[in-house]
């Protein structure tokens, strides 16, 4: 389990910015995919929240804050966690008027406060030891009011083909990804000292079954950064429409899921 000594392994995101430019299918493709998730959620955020002022919000396992200004769109009153010390504290540079900020330094299963109403948990779960995943979507139902929203960000696998991998920068820019067992993995997550980064593609069905455990209910879902090969295409391609229009390609295809999960009456 994860604790507050904890030291995210790619320091820079180093090794997940040579995977961007060596895997996105075009230049400006990996960004602008995920911006459009984003704004498809925000747009199912615009329906379910209250007024700014009136939501609570999390962003557990905050990394640098990339998302707070994000988040702020929707909450005044923001509370960023993350069991990276030296993460946070860059985090903990984010501005945004009127928006209060308040940081903590704690994983994720050991989170107080709340009840929060809007909670966002990006790219984490597949960073985690795999015995850590149920009871983080517990405990961040634990924190959350009855009804409170969940986004869940993180990478996939296909349906009923979850795997492992360690990835890692060699040669000076080529990122090799070696596939893992599920112990492998765990192992290096404990021992924590790198150069890999420890990287789960975890099955959506699996999450949902689990999420549901825990007491969450799975409303929505988009999947986004599909590198698969799709045949002859270019950027003129919607990429992230066509495989979500279609149940086999987006069962199949993509390597981000993000999910909208609502948190059952208690």
């Amino acid at each position: 389990m994860l604790t507050e000594s904890y030291r995210y392994p790619d320091t820079g995101d180093h090794v997940t910015g040579m995977f961007i430019r060596r895997h996105e299918p075009y230049d400006g493709y990996w960004t602008t995919s995920e911006d459009r998730a984003l704004g498809k959620v925000a747009e199912q955020l615009t329906t379910t929240l209250g007024a700014r002022d009136e939501v609570k919000a999390l962003d557990a396992g905050c990394g640098e804050g990339r998302l707070l200004p994000w988040l702020a769109r929707f909450s005044a009153d923001i509370t960023a966690a993350d069991p990276d010390a030296d993460r946070l504290a860059k985090a903990s540079e984010t501005l945004v008027e009127g928006t209060e900020f308040s940081f903590a330094v704690s994983p994720i299963t050991e989170l107080g406060g709340g009840p929060y109403d809007l909670v966002v948990c990006s790219h984490v779960i597949q960073h985690v030891p795999t015995s850590d995943v149920t009871p983080i979507l517990r405990r961040l139902a634990e924190v959350t009011a009855p009804g409170g929203v969940l986004v869940l960000a993180y990478s996939r696998s296909p349906i009923g083909q979850g795997t492992f991998s360690l990835d890692s920068v060699e040669a000076g820019s080529e990122v090799r990804s070696r596939r893992v067992s599920r112990d492998e993995f765990d192992q290096a997550l404990r021992d924590g000292d790198g150069p890999a980064l420890p990287i789960r593609y975890l099955d959506p069905e699996v999450v949902a079954a689990d999420a549901a455990a825990a007491g969450w209910r799975t409303e929505w879902e988009w999947t986004y950064h599909v590198l698969d090969d799709l045949g002859p295409t270019d950027e003129h391609i919607d990429r992230d429409e066509l495989v979500n229009a279609s149940g086999p390609l987006s069962r199949h295809l993509g390597r981000d899921l993000v999910a909208l999960l609502r948190r059952e009456a208690a």
